[in-house]
């Protein structure tokens, strides 16, 4: 079989289809093809004699529809510039061929699918849209020649794609879940607000310790690129992921790996065993010091403050293992100075444990600290919301506090917000019908000559010494699984992986020290 032959048997219904569907007329697509064959046919007369023959026919193929369509849409050569196709089209290189003579479009759109923007917009200008480089230049605002030579590339690009049996990860298909755990002030939401969802948590987890580009999160979520970039730029602005290496993203947080869960919940199982019993001796002090100063106002039980005064001893004695405050560190952009840690799901812990809040609320020179369940499963939760009352409750609470409870020294508007107070818990109406705060009440220097009186017993100093060993422990063990980018927050990550406060409660519990059924523990404090 000649080559006149051989284009004749194999092409000439294959160039009808590419003039068809370039010209979207049945007479126009005759006349384009009969321009083609011609072409082809008179330089073999002449004694053409191609290397790469369908590379060849295809090169004179899209150089003839430039010229018709130049000659007949526009009648403005300008227009659909001959020499673009030229410059960009290599020989052996014709995507748009291989799409036609496979009819693969499927596997063109996914390509498209996984390319990054700047290339894929060029693209989608260019072939679905049909624009010239020229006209793609003045739309995207960009140099001629920078949009040849991503034209070039991104060719290249997906036809290596579609050459590519490419397959989805395993998080396409297998959703990780991961925990998270917040500190500081969150202001507008964040970052909560952004990790609602199964895509951004998976995102986070991929490119934690794994520098991933767009491509290369949309492959192993199996989602398509346009979709992927927008979730990027949202967590990216929400300063969860940074950009490194010129087009990849990286987990800005530590998320800990299971494996370090597990070691870490050990050593605190080890040792909450060794000192809860030590730590509760503590807070019964501390609770008969309260008792003198008048903390307690007869809301809360002695057993509930001891709970309060465990909890706030424990904290104490790992807040002082770390320099200044670190939980609140950080400066964000949306004005917080929130922190942020994730863990992996699947761990274990060989002793019940059940995670306690530490929350935190201030507005003129009044505050109010505690400590509450993070789930329903420890006991009754007396208050409403995240367990601390909010800037306009406080200084009626405190109002309350000073009066003893006399409703009637308060304004029309205080009165009537102590029925929403009631409702929310922070107040108890008395027999007499007085109102007063549910909560340990710390006024003057009471908070300060309780802790000067713990801090000045042996027994508390040991209880530094142990806790100090146990953070040391943790140190090592967070380091093992830490990344170097992360070392200017590394003691963060330390201390919001210590978890002795979840499982020393439900020790405190379950052996018979705290009776009580309440999952709250608040103090207030003017």
């Amino acid at each position: 079989m000649t080559i006149a032959e051989k284009f004749a048997k194999e092409y000439i219904g294959k160039v009808f289809y590419f003039c068809l569907k370039k010209t979207g007329s049945d007479d126009d697509a005759k006349e384009l093809s009969s321009d083609i064959g011609y072409e082809v046919l008179s330089s073999l007369s002449r004694g053409a004699d191609p290397e790469n023959f369908d590379a060849w026919v295809w090169t004179i193929a899209r150089r003839r529809w430039a010229k018709f369509a130049a000659k007949k849409y526009y009648n403005e050569p300008e227009r659909v510039d001959i020499r673009d196709y030229d410059d960009i089209l290599a020989a052996d290189d014709d995507t748009e061929r291989d799409v036609i003579i496979s009819e693969d479009l499927a596997t063109l759109r996914r390509e498209l699918a996984f390319i990054r923007a700047d290339y894929r917009n060029i693209l989608v200008a260019h072939y679905v849209d049909e624009m010239s480089v020229s006209e793609i230049s003045k739309k995207f605002n960009t140099p001629v020649g920078t949009v040849k030579t991503r034209l070039q590339n991104s060719r290249k690009i997906l036809k290596e794609g579609m050459n590519m049996a490419r397959t989805f990860g395993k998080r396409s298909y297998n959703p990780e879940e991961v925990g998270f755990v917040s500190s500081g002030n969150h202001t507008s939401g964040l970052p909560f607000s952004a990790v609602q969802r199964k895509i951004p948590k998976n995102i986070l987890l991929e490119a934690s310790n794994n520098p991933s580009t767009i491509e290369e999160l949309a492959m192993e979520l199996g989602i398509a690129v346009p979709y992927m970039e927008e979730e990027v730029e949202i967590l990216e602005k929400s300063e969860l992921l940074k950009k490194v290496d010129g087009d990849k993203y990286l987990t800005s947080f530590f998320i800990e790996p299971r494996e370090c869960r597990n070691e870490i919940n050990e050593l605190s199982c080890v040792f909450s065993e060794q000192n809860y019993e030590k730590i509760w001796a503590l807070a019964k002090k501390a609770t008969e010091k309260a008792k003198e100063l008048g903390v307690l106002n007869g809301t809360v039980s002695e057993n509930d403050a001891q709970m309060f005064f465990a909890f706030n001893i424990e904290q104490k004695t790992e807040n002082s293992c770390f320099e200044g405050n670190v939980f609140y560190k950080f400066k964000r952009a949306d004005g917080g100075n929130w922190g942020f840690i994730g863990f992996e799901s699947g761990t274990t812990c060989r002793l019940p444990a059940n995670f306690f809040n530490n929350n935190c609320s201030e507005s003129d020179g009044i505050s109010a600290n505690g400590y509450q369940s993070g789930s329903g499963s420890f006991g009754k939760k007396l208050y409403s919301g995240n367990g601390t009352p909010d800037s306009i409750y406080m200084h009626v609470l405190k109002l309350l506090s000073e009066n003893g409870g006399d409703v009637g020294a308060l304004s029309e508007s205080e009165k009537a917000l102590t029925e929403h107070i009631i409702k929310d818990g922070y107040l108890v109406k008395t027999a007499d019908g007085k109102l007063l705060p549910q909560m340990l009440i710390f006024k003057d220097d009471a908070k300060q000559k309780i802790n000067e009186y713990i801090f000045s017993l042996p027994e508390y100093e040991q209880l530094k010494t142990r806790t100090a060993d146990y953070i040391s422990k943790v140190r090592d063990i967070v380091a093992r699984y830490s990344v170097p980018y992360l070392k200017d927050d590394f003691d963060y990550y330390v201390a919001m992986s210590t978890d002795v406060r979840s499982i020393i409660a439900c020790l405190w519990k379950d052996k018979g020290l705290y009776t009580g059924g309440n999952a709250q523990f608040v103090g207030l404090y003017y």
